[in-house]
């Protein structure tokens, strides 16, 4: 360890000597800097093993690469990004927009005859383009359960990847249900999280770029992995993640208007370390869910996939038979796809233009 002003992943540093190089707060787990251009994320494994939770790289990698899940800021009562109590958050998931890059560091140890802890650096991350977060059920300071929020991290540039860092797999197959607090989307389509995802309509950046622009006031949006490419604004998959937010919140509301019992089941799979949650579970009726924010074939067909999936684990203590399926629509799709539907049991709720909720099939 040095007191050097460069630091590299897989290097160890005090806080002291990391704050030197990339500013915000000496003390707490999330540290924005403006100065500095920095979100600094600490993550302390015996202190998350405290209250129960995990942070660390998935297991299981997607098309894109690895993913590093970090918990969120917040030890009492449900995590937010809202208020004094979500500011830690939403410099994360806001981070691109701000110009800044998100440095993760692990807790490592001691240094050697002191009790001033030290950290290792991990590298430099962005946001997940697709699912920058899940919500997860978890347990607070109070030992009270509570929605915490998790950050799927994505390497930006150089980074080290040790083997100790990596999620536990689940020791077995489980099923929680778990109340409806909130959902990625309908977190997503909150006042305070509105417009996250919306960059300027640019070709090609780097990190330079990035920063210049972010000093004019302009806001950026940070790349895939090992891509120079930013997205392009008000992409349409935001605009259809906004629908499906909506419809979830509105029928879900629509339900509970009726006295129903609703909420969602997160679904650990044995031996992997992802974690799937499921849209919508109606646990008065045993009706599980899955929404898309368009009605056509390709959506459809997603959420019959994942329908599919899901009820395979979904059960509810007094009734251990497969819960019914429904498709969640913003509007009524063709023939053939309820003709679809229908050839796998599944049935259609959709939004009429007058904002009605139908079922068909």
């Amino acid at each position: 360890m040095t007191g050097s002003h460069v630091i590299l992943p897989g290097d160890i540093r005090t806080r002291a000597e990391i704050h030197a190089v990339f500013g915000g707060s000496p003390q707490r787990g999330i540290a924005p800097s403006i100065k500095m251009r920095s979100v600094v994320l600490f993550s302390d494994p015996e202190e998350a093993a405290v209250w129960g939770y995990q942070d660390g790289w998935l297991a299981e990698e997607d098309g894109q690469g690895p993913i590093f899940e970090y918990t969120g800021a917040g030890s009492d009562g449900d995590q937010t990004f809202a208020g004094a109590k979500g500011m830690g958050n939403r410099a994360v998931l806001r981070h691109s927009q701000q110009g800044r890059m998100l440095h993760l560091f692990m807790r490592e140890g001691k240094v050697p005859g002191s009790g001033t802890k030290t950290h290792r650096y991990v590298g430099t991350f962005t946001l997940d383009e697709e699912l920058p977060f899940v919500p997860r059920q978890g347990l607070d300071v109070n030992r009270k359960k509570r929605t915490t929020i998790v950050f799927r991290l994505r390497p930006y540039g150089e980074f080290e990847r040790s083997r100790t860092d990596v999620l536990s797999p689940a020791p077995a197959t489980t099923a929680e249900f778990v109340p409806r607090a909130v959902t990625i989307d309908m977190l997503q389509s909150a006042a305070v999280t509105k417009g996250t995802f919306v960059a300027p309509d640019l070709q090609s950046a780097n990190t330079s770029a990035m920063l210049t622009a972010a000093a004019k006031g302009e806001l950026v949006q940070v790349g895939k992995v090992h891509s120079p490419e930013f997205p392009r604004a008000g992409s349409a998959a935001t605009t259809v993640r906004q629908k499906k937010a909506l419809l979830i919140e509105s029928y879900a509301a629509h339900l509970e208007s009726k006295g129903h019992t609703v909420g969602s089941f997160q679904i650990k799979l044995k031996g992997k370390t992802s974690t799937l949650r499921t849209d919508l579970f109606d646990a008065t009726e045993h009706v599980l869910y899955e929404a898309q924010g368009a009605s056509d074939r390709d959506s459809a067909r997603i959420a019959l996939g994942r329908l599919l999936d899901y009820r395979r684990y979904v059960r509810q203590h007094d009734r251990q038979h497969k819960p019914d399926t429904v498709v969640l629509l913003p509007g009524r799709p063709d023939t053939d796809i309820e003709a679809l539907l229908k050839d796998h049991e599944m049935s259609l709720v959709y939004r009429t233009k007058d904002g009605r909720f139908e079922r068909s099939l």
